[in-house]
């Protein structure tokens, strides 16, 4: 990826992205009518989407701080573990064990709270670019925004999601081969 430009989207009102929105519920029956609204939308207003996540997740850690660093040091403990257990004799053990070790010392709370501020701020994210109705200026925008030579992040994040990436399908290959 050397050489790659991101390009940043620009931010939208609030009025745009809260007040001033059409919402309705979403086509449900119609999958692909409802794949093509999550996507525009969070093509379209990705930097108010990150913004949002960034907020949700400090309100939420904060309002039991302990816990929360407690559930990241754990969390960062276990993913360490299972990230080093092809490089180790003892495969999957060392991750059990601190799973295991967490749980029974009363850190299984702590753990379900960190994850909890990470898949919020993704439900509210999904919620909203769900039930949000587009207007002719967000189409507009979208349109034109296509035509862009330079991707953004979240156009990156749908590529890699959708299996478009090259990244994506050589460490399934990978996967597969092993």
């Amino acid at each position: 990826m050397e050489g790659a430009r991101v390009e940043i989207a620009p931010f939208r009102t609030i009025a745009d992205f809260a007040t001033d929105a059409n919402f309705s519920s979403p086509a449900v029956g119609d999958s692909s009518r409802w794949y093509n609204r999550v996507k525009q939308n969070l093509l379209y207003y990705q930097t108010n989407y990150f913004a949002a996540f960034i907020f949700i997740t400090i309100c939420y850690s904060a309002m039991n701080l302990h816990k929360y660093l407690t559930g990241m040091f754990i969390l960062s403990l276990l993913l360490g573990a299972v990230s080093l257990r092809e490089r180790t004799q003892y495969g999957p053990a060392p991750a059990i064990a601190i799973g295991i070790g967490a749980g029974l010392m009363g850190h299984g709370p702590a753990i379900f709270y960190t994850l909890c501020s990470f898949l919020i701020p993704i439900i509210f994210t999904v919620g909203h670019a769900s039930i949000r109705s587009r207007n002719v200026k967000n189409k507009v925008n979208s349109a034109v925004e296509t035509l862009r030579v330079v991707p953004t992040p979240m156009g990156h994040l749908i590529e890699c999601l959708e299996g478009g990436s090259s990244w994506i399908r050589s460490l399934s290959a990978q996967v597969k081969v092993q």
